[in-house]
Formats: C-alpha cells, sequence, structure tokens
C-alpha cells in the first residue's frame, strides 16, 4: 500500500530529527476504521522500539480537543484528522513538513490536499471520504434512487416509528452533495462565494427536506450513526469512513447504494484525504534548522 509505506518513512524522518527518541510517542486520531491504525502502528513497531499510544476521539470532538491542546499546552506528539483541518495550521500549531519527508509514491493530487500557505502541514494517510446511502436491508429491500422516493414513502416509516434517513444535518460536509445537485459550489477561481442562485436554491431544499420531517436535524453524527444501527432510521447518509463499524455492527442486514438524485440531479459528494500531522514539532526537534 503506497499511502501505508509513506506515513512509515514519514515516521522514520521524524524521529530521526527528534532531540531524544521518546519510549512513547501519543497518537491523537478520529478515524472510525481502528484496523487501519492498528496496521499503521504495527508495521512502523515493527522495525522500531518506539511504542505508541493511541487515544481515539469521536469524530466530532477531535477538531476541539487539538484546539485545546494547542490553547493549553496539551498536544500530542501526532495527530490523524481531516485535511480540511490543515486550514487551521496555525491555531492549532502544527508544524510544517518538509517534502522530502512525503514519498514521491504519493499523488501530487493527494499531496495538494496537505498544502496551505505554500507548506506541507501533514501527510495524507487515507484518500476518499466520500459521502454515501446506506440502508438497512432488514427494513429496505430495494435502496430508494431519489429524495421523491424518500418523501413518497415517509409515512409508512413514521407510522413504524422510525425515521426515513438521518445524517449529521448541521455539518457542512454533507450539505454540499446537495449545493453540487444545483450546479453550485463553494468556491468559485479560489475565492469562497456563497451568495449565488444555486446556493439559495440549495438551501431552501435543504431546509425543506428537514421540514418533512423525513430527518431528525437536531441529531449529530453520532445519534443518527446509533440510530441507524439500532434500527430506528430505514436509510442514513455517512462517509466510507464509517463502513467497517457499521458492517461490524449490523452483518449483512447492512446496504450500501449511491446518494440519491435531486429533481434528476446526480449529488457529488466532497473528498479529501486524512492526513498524519505533527503539533508543534519543534519541542521534539535537536535540529530546528533542519525543519525550516
Amino acid at each position: 500500500m503506497v499511502i501505508l509505506r509513506s506515513v512509515v518513512l514519514f515516521l522514520m524522518m521524524f524521529l530521526s530529527l527528534s532531540a531524544k527518541a521518546e519510549e512513547r510517542l501519543t497518537l491523537w486520531y478520529s478515524h472510525q476504521d481502528n484496523s487501519f491504525i492498528e496496521l499503521l502502528v504495527s508495521e512502523f513497531q515493527k522495525e522500531n522500539n518506539i511504542n505508541i499510544s493511541l487515544v481515539q476521539f469521536d469524530p466530532e470532538k477531535i477538531k476541539a480537543e487539538i484546539l485545546l491542546g494547542a490553547q493549553y499546552g496539551g498536544l500530542p506528539d501526532l495527530v490523524i484528522f481531516p485535511s480540511d483541518f490543515i486550514g487551521l495550521h496555525s491555531l492549532m500549531k502544527l508544524s510544517s513538513i518538509p517534502k522530502g519527508w512525503l514519498s514521491p509514491e504519493l499523488s501530487q493530487k493527494a499531496m495538494m490536499t496537505a498544502y496551505v500557505d505554500d507548506k506541507f502541514w501533514g501527510v495524507p494517510v487515507i484518500q476518499g471520504n466520500n459521502l454515501l446511502l446506506y440502508y438497512n436491508k432488514k427494513l429496505v429491500s430495494q435502496p430508494v434512487s431519489s429524495w421523491h422516493d424518500i418523501i413518497d414513502t415517509k409515512q409508512k416509516w413514521l407510522d413504524k416509528n422510525i425515521l426515513p434517513i438521518g445524517w449529521n444535518y448541521l455539518d457542512m460536509y454533507y450539505f454540499i452533495p446537495f449545493l453540487s445537485a444545483f450546479n453550485g459550489w463553494p468556491i468559485i477561481d479560489g475565492e469562497i462565494s456563497l451568495n449565488t442562485p444555486e446556493m439559495v436554491k440549495a438551501l431552501k431544499y435543504y431546509r425543506y427536506l428537514s421540514e418533512q420531517k423525513i430527518i431528525n436535524p437536531e441529531c449529530n453524527y453520532t445519534c443518527s450513526q446509533s440510530d441507524f444501527i439500532q434500527g430506528k432510521e430505514a436509510y442514513a447518509i455517512n462517509g466510507d469512513w464509517a463502513y467497517q463499524d457499521l458492517k461490524k455492527a449490523m452483518g449483512d442486514a447492512l446496504g450500501v447504494a449511491l446518494l440519491p438524485t435531486v429533481d434528476g440531479n446526480v449529488m457529488h459528494p466532497m473528498s479529501s484525504t486524512i492526513v498524519l500531522s505533527l503539533p508543534n514539532y519543534n519541542r521534539h526537534a535537536a535540529h530546528k534548522k533542519n525543519f525550516n
């Protein structure tokens, strides 16, 4: 696996410039697929006498934990998080990564997800983060293909005290595919652009879905995933990162499909990478000049 080899190389470079190899490093992460994180640590520890202590956070909480850690001096040695956090590199006290630490086997597209303000702030470890439509096969024999279908059949679910669908309604990442279905996007020519007719249409439609009572807009990520696993939701929108957890909990009852269309228009989910970054690396470095 190219990305895995890249991470092991990255960790080796990190340790080679440390003032003193710690007996134990601490790594914070929120990725739900523990098997990958465990494989990463296992591959690294095969060739090193360094133990890595893993601390997993709820996906909704890790950003706040890092920001608090940066403010009050409680940062870990390593963090794994979505590349969209990179924009907060200053507040998170992330240290820039020399390009030479990145494997040449990484694609340019993947590398650029960790590139902001003319510097790299992490190494990509996983590509994807696409949103999918999950469904409970015990409740659904044939998944819907449009939002009209979900709305038209909502009453049969509500009569059974089951929500038709759930997702993290208040999270921007879940709104963007709806915007794309109206031919909109939040960035135009490199600039944030929110005041557009497409944005207005998408926001109105997004609100319309909550008004149809097909979703509980107050239910956050953890709540929605839990309700789906317990059979309280027929469908759920979640990321590919959640597949292993959902499969483990639901087994053969888990179904996967494409996101529903909006008036015949395809929804395009965003994609990104998960990156490994160094908070406040300079406290480890013996030769800071090598890091600048």
